[in-house]
Parts: structure tokens; sequence; C-alpha cells
């Protein structure tokens, strides 16, 4: 009995371990070809294609669900959200102690998850246009000021930024692919739950749903 519940217990610790290690991945694409939003984790797949409008879920590269979005989905949702009350400037801002103090804790989440992330692949490809010349070749240099800031965060990113005084609306293309292991994931949630002010927060929302 003691050598099932060690070989239990062996099978327990590694699965774990791998669920923690095996860095969950994301990519994501935008450009006039394909609009796709992918997740993988272990033997699990999930993908979007807003192009299509279909979602899919795979299991060992075995392909489980496919499903279309449907207006009537669409529908209900909208519906939900005309009945749903909305929450007003005027009710976060009399809570304005409390969102000054949420705010830094959840900045401070998204670094640290900034940090531990692993980026394998990021391309951005912006053709800036507008029906202004003058506010085209204005807009043009303030985002190549920022592409060359980005130098430091991103080393091998491939960013592109050119004007286009034909065209009167801005196009543009993205790739990414990035990864992130679930360990590194648990000391920042830890932190940002324990740093913040729960108990006065959860009450807020309450209030405001029950109006």
């Amino acid at each position: 009995m003691s050598t099932f519940l060690f070989l239990v217990l062996a099978i327990f610790l590694v699965l774990t371990l791998a669920c923690l290690l095996v860095p969950i991945r994301l990519e994501l694409i935008l450009n006039d070809r394909k609009k796709l939003i992918a997740f993988s984790w272990l033997w699990i797949d999930v993908g979007s294609n807003l192009k299509e409008k279909a979602f899919e879920l795979s299991l060992f590269n075995q392909k489980v669900i496919r499903k279309e979005f449907k207006k009537k989905a669409k529908e209900k949702i909208k519906k939900a959200k005309k009945k749903g009350r909305k929450l007003n400037i005027s009710d976060l801002w009399h809570k304005r102690e409390l969102l000054f103090q949420v705010i830094p804790i959840v900045l401070r989440f998204f670094l640290n998850i900034l940090r531990a992330i692993r980026w394998d692949r990021f391309s951005v490809d912006v053709n800036m246009a507008t029906p202004d010349p003058a506010l085209t070749g204005i807009l043009y240099g303030q985002l190549c000021a920022v592409r060359y800031s980005t130098d430091c965060f991103f080393p091998n990113a491939r960013i592109r930024v050119q004007p286009d005084f034909v065209n009167q609306l801005p196009r543009g293309s993205a790739e990414t692919v990035f990864s992130i292991r679930p360990l590194n994931i648990i000391a920042p949630v830890l932190k940002m739950f324990f740093a913040m002010p729960k108990i006065q927060l959860v009450k807020t929302f309450i209030l405001k749903k029950r109006r």
C-alpha cells in the first residue's frame, strides 16, 4: 500500500512540475489576410480565427471542437449590455482614493508579467496615413521616436513605420509569439492579491450592482 501511495505521489509531483514549468505559448497575428489568436499549453491548443469567426479546441493535435460565432450570440450580448447598468465616471470619481491604490498595484503586476515573458517573435508594420499630409508627417515622426525607444525593450523585434501620403486611413499588421511559464505567474498574482484592498473593492462593486 505504501508503495502504491508513493507511486501516486511521485506521478502527482511530476505532473505538477510539468504544469508549472512547461511554458504557455500565445500567438497573435493581425493582417489583411489573417486575424488569429492562438493559445497552446501542454497538449491543449485553442485558436480563434476572427476573420472566419470561428473557434477551435484541439487535444493531442486532434480537433475536438470547432464552433462558429453566430449573430444570435452577438444579439444576446448586446441585449445583456443594455439591461446591465453602466459604471459612470462620476461613480469611479467618488471612489478615487480606492482607485489610486488599485492602479499602481495592477501596473506593478503587469510589469512583473512583462519581465517574465519570453518574446519569440515580434513584428509590426505600420503605414501612417491621415487626410492631412502635414498631420501624417507629425504622427510619423512621433511613431519613429516611439519605435527607436522600444529597441531597448524588444531588441529582436522588427518594427517598420513609413508614411503614406496617398491614402487617408492608416494600415498595418502585427505578429507576435511569446511564452511564459506558469511558475513565473504565481508570484506576481499572489503579490497583487495580498496587496489589493479586497474588501473595499468588492463592497464597491456590489453596491454599484445593486443600484
